[in-house]
């Protein structure tokens, strides 16, 4: 079975190469769905009033990534917590600096705790 088969078209090559193109548009499109979402949820985190469907919003953004195999980057994932979905600011993280013996080689890295639900992310420096 070919490609276009799998997608329920003919043999005819032309219509693959449009096939594959919708394809990619859409991803696209849902790469910039998922980067609108989080800064929106920023967005509506920082402002007066504050939103309850915030965590929903980061985690549709990561529901649509996973959609489509997107790896989000790095800035995203250090603006959102992994295990709640809550946004990242003073009030609810706590930054430490760490030094660590790893197979003899002293490491740098930076921990940042949740205060939301305890969750612990470490970067390396």
């Amino acid at each position: 079975m070919g490609a276009c088969q799998a997608f329920g078209s003919g043999s005819n090559p032309g219509e693959c190469i449009i096939i594959y193109d919708i394809m990619s548009k859409n991803k696209q499109l849902i790469k910039d769905k998922v980067h609108y979402l989080v800064d929106f949820a920023v967005s509506e985190f920082n402002s007066d009033k504050p939103n309850p469907y915030v965590y929903d919003y980061v985690k549709l953004s990561f529901k649509l990534a996973k959609t489509i195999n997107y790896r989000v980057p790095k800035e995203i994932h250090r603006k959102v917590c992994k295990k709640c979905n809550s946004i990242r600011n003073i009030e609810n993280t706590k930054i430490r600096t760490e030094r660590r013996k790893v197979n003899g080689i002293y490491r740098k890295y930076i921990k940042i705790n949740c205060l939301s639900c305890g969750n612990i992310k470490k970067i390396a420096i």
